[in-house]
């Protein structure tokens, strides 16, 4: 079933709390450096994914930076060319309609489709990966955001996330601007949705 962001308002100061405290050992503290914001993908930008759970090795990341024009390097490729065209993609929820968003991720749609011809790849693994380097404009992916939305599938995600951030801005820009990044940026609405929905509730 479905949930709501607004399901979440009364719990969301002690969530994005709790995740962000420096002693709590979530990942807010150190996957949270976005890095170089115009550098082109390096190893240490994917194995930085690993830090929202997932568990790369090295045979998930060499092949990505090996000559060749097989699937790993193609996927690459397609990460790097996403990092060039999000740069200056608006943020999700500031998109008129849902049509116009999808015409601004296409290269995040591409990379996703890329990562299915890659063995231990996923839109998870993409997601993770280049949520970090463009956090306004691409969601993180997850089971739990999976569950909390009702899909298995990236595209419908981006949708439940632009309707349901659009429907609560008001409180959530509020209390993104209560926080700001490790290293001193705004937090993004989409980094605080996932936040409050994967951060569990009470201590």
């Amino acid at each position: 079933m479905k949930k709501s962001l607004a399901s979440l308002k009364g719990s969301a100061e002690a969530k994005l709390e709790r995740y962000a405290s420096r002693t709590g050992g979530y990942a807010f503290n150190t996957y949270d450096h976005q890095g170089d914001v115009d550098a082109p993908l390096s190893p240490a930008d994917v194995l930085m994914a690993n830090l929202l759970s997932l568990k790369l090795s090295a045979p998930d990341v060499i092949p990505l930076f090996t000559h060749g024009d097989g699937p790993a390097q193609q996927l690459r490729k397609a990460i790097d060319n996403a990092l060039v065209d999000l740069r200056e993609a608006d943020c999700l929820e500031s998109y008129d309609d849902v049509s116009r968003l999808e015409q601004a991720v296409e290269s995040l749609a591409a990379a996703n489709r890329a990562a299915l011809e890659v063995k231990g790849w996923t839109a998870i693994t993409v997601s993770k990966v280049l949520h970090r380097r463009r956090p306004h404009i691409v969601p993180l992916i997850d089971s739990r955001v999976y569950d909390f939305y009702g899909t298995k599938y990236p595209g419908e995600v981006r949708t439940a996330l632009w309707e349901d951030i659009r429907a609560n801005a008001d409180w959530l820009t509020d209390l993104a601007a209560t926080k700001a990044t490790p290293d001193g940026r705004s937090l993004s609405l989409l980094r605080l949705a996932d936040i409050l929905i994967w951060t569990p509730s009470g201590a």
